[in-house]
């Protein structure tokens, strides 16, 4: 009797450690001082069997899985190694978020070696940091540099007005438009003479304030430009051609009426209308056109000016 119910609890105590189906045991088969050993076999079976499936969730990676109820004591330390990585993935978000002061103590090795790779993603992430600085830094330095460049390149170095390259670059754009243009081609009058006379810083100042005079009397967006020593071109977009006039002989009156100087102060213009319907012309074309009609204003101020500058 011994042997039969030995070999059966035996059995299925084999069964429940090693078989993927684990055989079930009939109680009622085993003699009565053994079916108690038996009921405590079947319960060990549903502790081993929740151990098993527990510990295959985990092993896959599912920490959502149910945790086993406090009375089985098998799964005490599956509990412990769940929480664990339940924890150490909070941790591995928050450093996937930059919070390397993300620390692990209680996993041996591991945490050695979970340490050292938030030190060093800090370290890189440091450098990363520096050098997209320096790169930012070097950008803005090259696009100040560049814009420089553009200005030395389109600027007027005395007056701070655009000087021969800008007004040929935006007459060329303004002749590709159907825009009204009036070009009034300034020459300053006397400015060898007062360079020779009275010193060229004289006649920098000299420069400067018939710029002054000229940007106080000139819309915003009029352009303005030195294209010479002592050549100016002021280009009117949408303006009539007697409003130009009106306009340059105003400003030649101004410039004219300032006596704080020994010298008398005034230029010679010539405006052209350049309408809609201009078919191809080149801006040299336009310039000398405007150059011309200058001259004959120049001839007069030479005779009116004569006395006064001797």
């Amino acid at each position: 009797m011994v042997d039969k119910n030995s070999e059966l609890l035996f059995e299925y105590l084999r069964s429940i450690l090693y078989d993927p189906k684990i055989k079930q045991l009939d109680i009622e088969s085993l003699d009565e001082p053994f079916q108690k050993l038996g009921l405590g076999l079947q319960f060990l079976e549903k502790e081993i069997t929740e151990m098993k499936e527990y510990s295959a969730a985990i092993s896959k990676g599912n920490l959502l899985v149910k945790v086993p109820e406090k009375d089985n004591l098998l799964c005490e330390n599956l509990k412990n190694i769940h929480a664990n990585l339940k924890h150490l993935t909070w941790q591995a978000k928050q450093v996937a978020k930059g919070d390397y002061s993300q620390t692990v103590s209680y996993l041996g090795e591991f945490s050695d070696a979970f340490n050292t790779m938030t030190k060093q993603l800090e370290e890189r992430e440091a450098r990363l940091k520096q050098e997209a600085e320096k790169e930012k830094a070097y950008a803005k330095m090259l696009n100040r540099y560049n814009q420089e460049l553009e200005i030395e390149a389109n600027q007027d170095e005395l007056t701070q007005i655009g000087n021969r390259h800008f007004f040929i670059d935006k007459m060329e754009k303004l002749l590709k438009t159907d825009e009204d243009l009036i070009i009034c081609y300034c020459d300053l009058d006397h400015l060898k003479y007062i360079n020779d006379k009275y010193g060229h810083a004289e006649g920098d100042w000299y420069i400067r304030y018939f710029v002054k005079i000229v940007k106080k009397h000139i819309r915003e967006h009029d352009i303005f430009t030195r294209i010479g020593g002592d050549e100016f071109c002021i280009v009117l977009c949408g303006c009539p051609v007697k409003t130009a006039m009106d306009k340059i002989e105003q400003i030649q009156t101004l410039f004219h009426a300032d006596i704080t100087k020994r010298y008398p102060k005034s230029f010679s213009c010539g405006i052209i209308e350049v309408p809609k319907e201009r078919g191809s012309i080149e801006v040299m074309d336009i310039i000398k056109q405007a150059d011309a009609m200058m001259y004959k204003q120049k001839k007069a101020h030479k005779t009116t000016y004569q006395l006064e500058l001797k």
